[in-house]
């Protein structure tokens, strides 16, 4: 049996912990019988085959966001086995597929995804960290990249045959969900929020006297709005007390000063709108889309059928099995 041996304490890292589990193989890979096992046949798919030691290396980098107690868990483990076994068979199949029917990954395709992920961050050395937070190479989170996006393209390539839904199809799941399209009633301030009750005081003796609450939120308010004037957007009913107070009032009035546990606030009344549900028009946009992805993934999970059923697939469940990790609490 292979065992990938790990000791750290349990506030440990679990990207560590993975990292941890490989770096053992390797030393236990020394002896002539484990360097054999190491080198066996995990799962081959057509004349794809990946060795049991790649299958660990793989299984170290989906298991490095998990504790140390989950990754202890042999239910867990065996799960986290047998999901990485059918993503690669998936991967595999996939790649195999693109190859024949012309579909590849360029370098821009790689770049313009690392591009977009990057403008999630606010500056390169928020970006490392994520990298170094997740225990990720930046090549090996590229080539990661490049497997999904020609996942993602070999996805479009099938599914671009999937029938747009008809109109009967859209209105009869709205009727099936109607209760799901139940809207709260909910309301729109122009607010001024303070964090002291004397400086709300005399903004609020400033509005008594008839200053406009816009003007007055961008010059004192504390929260995000007050660039905007104070707009909150629209609020549902139930969102937060100091917001549904404002459902006893009117278009157009002014509260007095409230306190929560943001400051407190002085709001103005700009806008309501009762409970109602919303119309087919109104979620016809989302309709069409839930629609179409599940005729999309029902496509995908025939055409991914056919190609298994085609292709030449082995899994050597024994040797799976027999791989197994070992951690100790300290």
């Amino acid at each position: 049996m292979l065992r990938f041996e790990s000791s750290r304490s349990l506030s440990s890292v679990s990207a560590l912990l993975a990292v941890l589990i490989f770096t053992n193989a390797a030393l236990i890979g020394c002896t002539r019988r484990e360097s054999r096992l190491s080198n066996r046949t995990a799962i081959e798919v057509n004349d794809r085959i990946v060795t049991t030691k790649e299958f660990a290396d793989m299984l170290a980098k989906s298991l490095r966001n998990r504790d140390a107690l989950s990754v202890k868990d042999p239910q867990i483990l065996q799960k986290a086995k047998s999901d990485l076994a059918d993503r690669i068979v998936m991967q595999i199949i996939s790649e195999q597929w693109a190859a024949k029917n012309g579909i590849t990954v360029s370098t821009d395709d790689v770049n313009n995804k690392v591009a977009s992920v990057r403008a999630e961050y606010a500056d390169e050395l928020a970006f490392r960290k994520m990298l170094a937070d997740e225990n990720i190479a930046v090549d090996s989170w590229k080539e990661e990249l490049a497997q999904s996006i020609l996942r993602k393209k070999v996805y479009d390539k099938i599914t671009a045959s999937a029938p747009e839904p008809t109109d009967a199809e859209i209105r009869a799941l709205y009727e099936n969900g109607k209760k799901d399209y139940q809207r709260a009633a909910r309301i729109r301030l122009r607010q001024i929020v303070l964090d002291k009750e004397e400086d709300a005081k005399r903004v609020f003796d400033e509005v008594s006297k008839g200053r406009d609450i816009g003007a007055l939120a961008k010059q004192f308010s504390i929260m995000p709005e007050a660039e905007d004037n104070g707009d909150t957007g629209w609020i549902e009913k139930g969102i937060l007390d100091v917001f549904d107070q404002a459902f006893k009032l009117g278009v157009g009035a002014k509260s007095k000063i409230i306190k929560s546990a943001y400051g407190w606030h002085i709001y103005q009344v700009i806008g309501k709108e009762p409970e109602k549900r919303l119309t087919l028009e109104q979620v016809r946009p989302s309709l069409v889309r839930e629609l179409k992805e599940q005729r999309a993934q029902s496509l995908f999970a025939r055409w991914l059928e056919e190609q298994i059923r085609s292709s030449t697939v082995k899994r050597d469940d024994a040797i799976l099995k027999s791989i197994s990790l070992s951690t100790h609490v300290e």
